[in-house]
This record gives C-alpha cells, structure tokens and sequence, in this order.
C-alpha cells in the first residue's frame, strides 16, 4: 500500500519534468547549462570619474567669499543627488577651497571631482 502511495506522489514530478534539446554543444567536455526566469540580471558597469571647478560668487570681504563658495559647493553636490536617481554615485568632492582677490573683490574656488559607476550594456 506504501509503494503504491508513493508512487502516486511521485508521478505528478514526472509528469510535469520537461526536457530541453540542445544541439552545438561538443560533449568531449564538461558543459553546464543555467536556465533562469525572468530579466538579464547581468549588467556590466564602467567606474568613471570627472572633475569640474566650483567656484563661489565675488565678495568685497574674502569671509563673504568663503560663504559663497560653500554655498555654490552645496548647490553642485545638490544638483548631482538629484542627478543620482540609480545610485550611481561612488564619491564626490568639492576639493581643497583656495581664494583670490583682484581688483578689491574676492573669489574662491576648487577642483570637484565624482566617481559614477556606468553601466556599459
């Protein structure tokens, strides 16, 4: 009665086990077939990064010139957030602040720099 219960049980596998044909494949080595449901979840990335320059509004006084600086640095990292809908950002920088003043107006400025991750396919 057992044998004849499992064999009940066993049979709906075997019915519903199908088959796949494969022809090309040399069988003179060991082969491995995958066969996955659903979207290519292979995807192949690139690391890029780019550079750029900040730079802060004039100022008569280079301490006003510093604010404006750290304000144009928080609208630039602002503006690539916004840009990072995918996580592609890696790392972001504004870079080492440095000022100037000619002609009594001061200006501060820096080397920006980001690393994305790109997907090539």
């Amino acid at each position: 009665m057992k044998k004849i219960l499992i064999g009940m049980m066993l049979l709906p596998s075997l019915v519903l086990a199908q088959s796949v044909g494969v022809k090309d494949i040399p069988a003179t080595e060991d082969t491995t077939i995958e066969i996955k449901k659903g979207a290519r979840s292979d995807k192949d990335y690139e690391i890029v990064s780019e550079k750029g320059e900040v730079e802060g509004e004039s100022a008569p006084l280079l301490k006003d010139a510093r604010v404006n600086w750290k304000k144009a640095c928080n609208e630039w990292k602002a503006e690539i957030k916004d840009l990072n809908k995918e996580n592609k950002i890696l790392s972001m920088t504004c870079g080492k602040m440095e000022c100037s003043t000619v002609s009594m107006e001061s200006t501060c400025r820096s080397q920006s720099s980001h690393t994305l991750k790109v997907q090539v396919k």
